[in-house]
């Protein structure tokens, strides 16, 4: 009779699995202080503000005005920040759903407006294509 398997093997592979899964839970939870997320909305060059995240059911109502009769509706819940109206013609920003997670990011190109999750105190990443 021929043994396919030993108990180191089975050890082995025990811990491989356990590995993959706290790999994949350390990924889920990164980013997810609710306490450290911070909301930067930026129309063009101006900075709009810098709000936190509600807690709780409530709910923060931002109207942007981009001039003229352009705005965007912005909400932001404790379970992330999303833009409700806007109206732009493709209308990308509205469909995108929420973001939650630092660094994430929002953009209406036709309004020049960018809503991001950042850390708390931290300004967004400069790469060296944008600056």
């Amino acid at each position: 009779m021929r043994q396919y398997f030993k108990f180191g093997d089975i050890l082995v592979y025990i811990f491989i699995v356990l590995l993959i899964g706290a790999s994949f839970l350390g990924l889920r939870l990164m980013g997810s202080a609710s306490d450290l997320r911070k909301v930067s909305i930026r129309l063009g060059d101006d900075t709009i503000g810098l709000y936190d995240l509600p807690t709780g059911d409530g709910e923060e109502i931002i109207r942007v005005d981009a001039g003229g009769d352009k705005y965007n509706l912005v909400i932001m819940t404790n379970q992330g920040v999303y833009i409700k109206e806007a109206n732009c013609q493709d209308k990308l920003c509205v469909n995108w759903g929420y973001i939650k997670r630092p660094g994430e990011t929002l953009v209406c190109l036709p309004h020049r407006l960018v809503v991001s999750i950042i850390g708390q105190g931290e300004e967004p990443a400069v790469d060296d294509i944008s600056s």
